[in-house]
């Protein structure tokens, strides 16, 4: 029988030493892999903490309640047909609490697309009581007034947009499909966008992103990795109407400056919206040299029963100031006709054939 030899057993021993030592580092490496995860997934709970206080959902309530379909609602309630008879508030969008005594902003278009606003925050309470400061169609952002609060509400922080750069983490907060406080994940794909005008808005200087968004998302937040205002998310490009990936914000920036100038407005109702009755368009400059002005814009049509049409204001009148206003262009004149109420008394300047002369009529509601 022989024995091994010293250097064998030498080189046995190298090999089980350097055999465990592969086994503990590959097991101090999981660790810290695993580490790793945890640490990163405590960070994006930490952002989501920090942010989803200050994101509402924007209820649209009926203006008036049909009794019928109150009495149908209670009996079909929990069943499939529930949502056909559902006479209660339905989200309509999402909006952000900019400023701790309640103004909050969101998308133009979600303001306008509710009859009676309500306010939803993130621990369920309603507010019933809620002013329209401003809407701006050309910027399509609306800033809204929660009045008559009992205390103080979590506001957002902003972030200086201009710095975000492509490849940024990013994470969309909202009310997809009414599902409420829904996060995404993405990240900054694109800056500086430009949509062509979609449903009447028209879109430039969007933040374009991958984190999912869908119906519902529409004045929402996009926020960075300190949960700060990146920009509003506003809209799709989608053959399907749902998220393929390519979702836009207003910047952070834009929003600031929109709130900035219409923080201390005072706020009007949100029942209903004013209705003018007219479709103007842009006047080419060739066709303001000639009549001598530089600004206003040409009545393309006046719709029948309305505001405009029983005051007299007539197609082909040119509007040139809305309440001692200059009115620049057409979503110019779109953004004046918003900031007012339905039974407002208005003061409307136009040039007709030539002449000047001052129409005065009464607002409509749509």
């Amino acid at each position: 029988m022989s024995f091994p030899t010293k250097k064998f057993v030498y080189n046995y021993f190298l090999i089980a030493l350097f055999l465990i030592l592969i086994l503990f580092l590959f097991d101090v490496r999981a660790k810290i892999q695993t580490q790793s995860l945890y640490s990163l997934q405590e960070e994006i709970r930490r952002v989501i903490d920090e942010a989803k206080p200050a994101i509402v959902s924007i209820l649209s309530s009926p203006s008036n309640i049909d009794e019928s379909l109150k009495r149908y609602y209670e009996f079909f309630k929990g069943t499939p047909f529930e949502d056909y008879f559902n006479y209660q508030s339905r989200i309509v969008g999402s909006g952000v609490i900019v400023s701790s005594n309640g103004l909050v902003i969101t998308n133009a278009h979600v303001a306008m697309g509710a009859p009676t606003i309500t306010i939803k925050d993130s621990d369920g309470k309603v507010y019933d009581s809620v002013s329209i400061l401003a809407i701006s169609n050309q910027l399509d952002l609306a800033l809204l007034k929660i009045n008559n609060l009992s205390k103080g509400l979590k506001s957002i922080d902003f972030t200086n947009s201009d710095n975000v750069k492509v490849g940024d983490i990013v994470f969309a907060i909202g009310n997809p499909f009414g599902f409420e406080m829904t996060v995404t994940m993405g990240i900054i794909s694109a800056k500086n966008r430009k949509l062509r005008v979609i449903q009447g808005f028209s879109y430039s200087n969007l933040i374009q992103t991958d984190a999912a968004l869908n119906p519902g998302n529409s004045g929402g937040a996009l926020v960075d990795i300190y949960g700060r205002l990146v920009g509003i998310n506003t809209v799709i490009a989608s053959t399907s109407g749902s998220n393929t990936g390519v979702g836009f914000a207003i910047p952070s920036n834009v929003v600031k400056d929109f709130i900035d100038k219409n923080k201390n407005k005072i706020g009007m109702g949100s029942s209903g919206q004013p209705f003018l009755g007219v479709r103007v368009a842009d006047i080419p400059e060739y066709v303001k040299s000639y009549l001598g002005i530089d600004y206003g814009v040409i009545v393309a049509e006046v719709i029948p029963n309305s505001s405009a049409h029983k005051y007299g204001i007539r197609v082909n009148d040119i509007i040139l100031k809305f309440n001692n206003e200059k009115v620049t262009d057409a979503n110019h004149f779109i953004d004046l006709v918003l900031q007012t109420n339905p039974g407002q008394n208005v003061d409307i300047e136009i040039m007709r054939k030539g002449k000047i002369m001052n129409i005065q009529l009464v607002m409509g509601k749509k």
